[in-house]
């Protein structure tokens, strides 16, 4: 079989989570103000920006993941702000936020406890949808709701090939 020259699996992955992220936030709908964390090197912002985001919060919690982040800004303001905080104690009020994006993080927290930690926050600083990226099952599910989330709609990355799934996630009101 031939190689295709300069073709990348991971890119394709890439340009399907984005994909995904894209489906996530207009089925979500209510985007006002927007949360990235952990925004990496900001291979999602373009995601945002093309749906209509005006106020996006990028933040990490390695200062040279977020210089690397601000190198790659898309525009002086965007996103509007970059932060240095923890995914475990975000540096943002209450309710503060309509829309949050956590993508290739959740699989790599230890056990349980890391999990429901971060969900927990997530609770706290969201007022409406969460899109988390995460292995499918049961026990993972269970932990959103009881986070206070319910599950609106499940994408899968690569349906029957792969478990990596992104979970639009709302907030119980």
């Amino acid at each position: 079989m031939p190689k295709l020259r300069g073709f990348k699996t991971a890119d394709l992955v890439s340009w399907r989570k984005r994909q995904l992220l894209g489906r996530a936030l207009a089925d979500g709908g209510d985007y006002g103000k927007t949360l990235d964390l952990p925004c990496g090197d900001g291979r999602y912002w373009s995601v945002f920006r093309d749906m209509g985001v005006a106020s996006l919060v990028a933040a990490e919690v390695s200062k040279g993941m977020l210089d690397v982040a601000s190198g790659n800004r898309l525009a002086s303001n965007f996103p509007e702000t970059l932060m240095l905080t923890s995914a475990f104690d975000v540096d943002l009020e209450d309710s503060s936020v309509d829309f949050a994006a956590c993508i290739d993080f959740y699989q790599h927290l230890k056990g349980a406890e890391e999990q429901e930690k971060l969900l927990f926050e997530f609770a706290r600083v969201c007022r409406g949808y969460l899109a988390l990226s995460a292995s499918m099952g049961g026990s993972t599910e269970r932990q959103f709701t009881q986070s206070g989330f319910n599950i609106e709609r499940v994408y899968d990355l690569w349906p029957v090939l792969s478990t990596w799934r992104l979970y639009l996630l709302r907030k119980h009101l």
